[in-house]
């Protein structure tokens, strides 16, 4: 699936949550991403025929800019140069698309804050990089971890501090992959917060999707006064759906996944998605 590399994204899950809202509402034309973080239920969203546009809001400024790039110009070479710590860390706030791409691919676990790499092993990857880009990488994963193979025996390294796949190159890969979406045109991207965006088309022929930073998680560069946000969506006439944990909302569906937001890295959660009006959907729900 493809998308702009983002902490909490919902690449994995993206198929089935946007499958679970599509069922339970045939005549959604419109569909409101508030909280649209990598896009990743954005961009599935725009492969259905049946979608006539998809409102992608993100409040980083950086990472909308970023989009915005993609889909007027694609991913330029300059994308694959190389970043170092330094510019990172002079870079990782603007609110430009260098600096979206710089804190979405270049942090470590896509936290927007760190340096992808620990100082020690910084040189080796960089080598290990600029390798690569010299012969003959094509930008897709059977290049690139071929030619890490051929570095590896070519550089006569023992430790192995590079087998690991090359992440950023991965993440790179990622957005290399938005362009064959032919339907990005289909997508608007808004730089707001999700009270602010305004919401005007018919009401049965539209969704609203939240994928709210999560309580007890890990903290994102944006958080938000979650009492505050529940209450904006008991107060909506439109039909929302929201990702979480829990939420005060009615459950419609769960999907058990692995995460690296838990509080135990990596191991399988349940993540649900709630409606506030689930009266509207009970003939698709079992609720026996």
């Amino acid at each position: 699936m493809s998308c702009i590399p983002y902490m909490g994204s919902k690449r994995k899950l993206a198929y089935k949550i946007v499958e679970c809202i599509l069922e339970h509402n045939p005549d959604c034309k419109y569909i409101y991403d508030l909280f649209g973080g990598g896009g990743a239920v954005s961009l599935k969203f725009l492969q259905q025929s049946k979608i006539k546009k998809v409102i992608y809001n993100e409040l980083n400024r950086g990472v909308c800019e970023l989009l915005k790039k993609i889909q007027k110009d694609g991913v330029a070479e300059e994308f694959y140069d190389w970043v170092d710590r330094e510019t990172f860390n002079k870079h990782k706030n603007d609110n430009t698309w260098f600096g979206g791409l710089v804190k979405t691919c270049w942090s470590f676990g896509n936290n927007q804050a760190d340096y992808m790499f620990s100082k020690e092993i910084e040189e080796i990857k960089k080598a290990a990089h600029e390798y690569l880009l010299k012969n003959g990488y094509n930008k897709t994963a059977e290049s690139r971890l071929t030619l890490i193979k051929q570095f590896i025996n070519d550089s006569n390294i023992k430790d192995g501090v590079v087998l690991e796949q090359l992440q950023r190159l991965q993440r790179l890969e990622q957005l290399q992959q938005l362009l064959q979406l032919e339907q990005l045109e289909r997508l608007e991207i808004q730089n707001k917060s999700y009270n602010e965006v305004t919401i005007n088309t018919p009401i049965n022929e539209t969704i609203i999707y939240c994928d709210p930073p999560y309580q007890n998680t890990a903290k994102y560069q944006h958080d938000i006064d979650h009492a505050k946000f529940y209450n904006w969506v008991k107060n909506s006439k439109y039909k929302i759906y929201i990702s979480s944990y829990e939420a005060p909302f009615a459950e419609v569906e769960s999907f058990v996944h692995r995460s690296s937001l838990s509080a135990n890295a990596n191991n399988e959660v349940i993540e649900k998605l709630y409606c506030n009006q689930v009266e509207k959907i009970k003939r698709y729900l079992d609720f026996s």
